[in-house]
């Protein structure tokens, strides 16, 4: 949609604009014309009423791709994986399965992890603590 090189003119500017808005204005639109004109809009900085007002863009239509995108973004979270400060300890007695795993004491709260469990398991039960904890 980058039509010419890159010479920084207002000239190369307003034919890079003419390219989305072209595209923009098909009866139908794909993902990359709607992430031209969201790309667009949040560099102009406008609210998005004011934007399609601007360039003669059907709101809804404008509105409902932001949604769209907005909700893959919600969908797929980046994996946050974070650190808490532990303290280990021998233990008087062993675990009453005689499996391997180790024991998390926060916030005075002890868990016991076998072995095998799953990352995300101890991330959700970390992240819990954590949580009941800060209140």
């Amino acid at each position: 949609m980058h039509s010419g090189g890159m010479t920084g003119t207002r000239e190369a500017t307003r034919g890079s604009e003419a390219a989305w808005l072209a595209e923009a204005r098909r009866t139908r639109w794909t993902e990359q014309i709607a992430e031209a004109v969201l790309r667009a809009q949040e560099a102009e900085g406008s609210t998005l009423l004011a934007f399609c007002q601007r360039h003669s863009l059907p709101y809804s239509r404008v509105h409902f791709w932001k949604q769209r995108r907005d909700r893959t973004k919600e969908a797929k979270p980046e994996p946050r994986v974070s650190f808490i400060p532990v303290s280990v300890s021998a233990s008087a007695a062993p675990s009453q399965s005689g499996a391997g795993g180790l024991e998390l004491e926060v916030s005075g709260v002890r868990v016991r992890v076998r072995e095998g469990a799953s990352q995300e398991l101890i991330a959700r039960v970390v992240r819990a603590l954590k949580e009941e904890t800060a209140c």
